[in-house]
């Protein structure tokens, strides 16, 4: 089963956005209700609870940051792959630019 390129491209490309505005979502406005769950009253089990799910949304942070960079290298590779693919029958391979 062939998959066209264009949609893979575009998949790859929405999944990159989608990814990079979740993250974005969770490090800006992700910890706002707890700061004010944590000003209201001063139960110990709340506070317990608050600081447990604080650190899960930091690991959920790191997480998408670990998965948005995986997401570039897999779309480096695709780019690569796709300039072998379309190179002529003969022609030496050009270097990447950095």
């Amino acid at each position: 089963m062939d998959i066209p390129a264009d949609a893979l491209g575009f998949a790859v490309v929405l999944a990159t956005l989608i990814g990079t505005a979740f993250g974005i979502k969770l490090l800006v406005w992700g910890k706002a209700p707890l700061r004010r769950l944590r000003s209201g009253g001063g139960d110990p089990d709340t506070e317990e609870r608050l600081a447990e799910l604080e650190q899960r949304l930091d690991q959920m942070a790191e997480v998408m940051r670990d998965q948005s960079q995986l997401l570039e290298e897999v779309h480096e590779r695709m780019d690569f792959t796709e300039r072998m693919l379309t190179r002529q029958p003969g022609e030496e391979p050009k270097a990447l630019e950095s």
